[in-house]
């Protein structure tokens, strides 16, 4: 998520690991999950993933996660592996999915830190106002904003020569945000296009976006995947479940487009939304999208 609009701050917390097995040829995915993180303002920074893919002798890592800490957890993740990391792929231009690429560059030299140009872009238009925030709130606890992606020279990288695809879906929680293709195994490691079981940010664009995030949402289940990597999930909860993670995801989607045509106010739509998805971790985002949007309103 992109937080140059609001103040909070994130105390570093244990991350949890779920590992995933497939056939022996088969990439492996280890998907590492950052343990809700308290904000001064209440509630808890959304659970937040990065994701291993590895081969026989060699890794690939999409996305980074944030705090010192659980950077470097992520890298003694990566170390066990006994594999060699060859890429760092960045799904989208928020802080908590790019910025811990410095640090892992520094453990790891011989990998090489890639995303799409127009992540690129958008990473280098938003890093001065990200660092500004977590500095003031966040002193100590997100890693040092040192470096920027490359840009991926195509769409296309490899493990062990396994087929990594990087496809530009357009809109999520952000604009310009992509997935990653793994078609031998037919997943995608989705980031902010899909949640799973996690309120949503949609308080940092408005309902022509929102339209396009569900496009987005689409074009991931063309690729008929049977696992789907959220970027942000409930700790340990499955990947495999593709119907619930994307229907989901579009059902979030359009139900805070609907309710926040008829709420008479930000806690009307939180509450709506709490009796639409009564489940759902990290409400503190949802009451950041339903203030959003109404000050949008006023200000139209």
């Amino acid at each position: 998520m992109h937080f140059a609009n609001f103040k909070f701050h994130l105390t570093a917390r244990l991350i949890g690991v779920k590992r995933m097995s497939e056939p022996e040829a088969a990439p492996q995915l280890s998907v590492v999950t950052s343990a809700p993180v308290a904000l001064t303002t209440g509630g808890t920074f959304s659970p937040t993933t990065a994701t291993l893919i590895s081969g026989p002798s060699e890794v690939a890592l999409v996305d980074t996660l944030y705090t010192p800490r659980d950077v470097e957890l992520l890298g003694d993740e990566i170390e066990a592996t006994g594999k060699v990391l060859t890429t760092i792929f960045i799904t989208h231009a928020h802080f908590d999915h790019y910025v811990g690429l410095g640090a892992l560059l520094d453990r790891f030299p011989d990998a090489r830190g890639v995303a799409l140009a127009p992540v690129v872009d958008l990473i280098e238009k938003n890093m001065a106002a990200d660092k500004t925030i977590t500095d003031d709130w966040l002193p100590g606890n997100v890693t040092d904003y040192s470096r920027i992606p490359e840009v991926l020279d195509g769409n296309v990288f490899t493990v062990d020569g396994i087929e990594l695809r990087a496809v530009d879906v357009g809109q999520a929680d952000i604009e310009h945000s992509s997935v990653l293709h793994i078609p031998s195994i037919a997943a995608v490691i989705a980031g902010d296009v899909a949640y799973n079981g996690v309120h949503q940010m949609l308080g940092l664009s408005g309902p022509d976006d929102w339209q396009r995030w569900i496009d987005s949402v689409d074009r991931v289940a063309a690729l008929s995947p049977r696992t789907v990597v959220a970027g942000h999930k409930i700790p340990g909860r499955s990947d495999d479940d593709v119907a619930a993670i994307l229907d989901g995801t579009r059902d979030y989607i359009s139900a805070f487009m609907h309710e926040s045509t008829v709420a008479s106010g930000p806690e009307a739509l939180v509450a709506a939304m709490v009796g639409h998805f009564p489940d759902f971790a990290n409400p503190a985002t949802l009451h950041f999208s339903a203030m959003m949007h109404f000050q949008r309103e006023r200000n139209d």
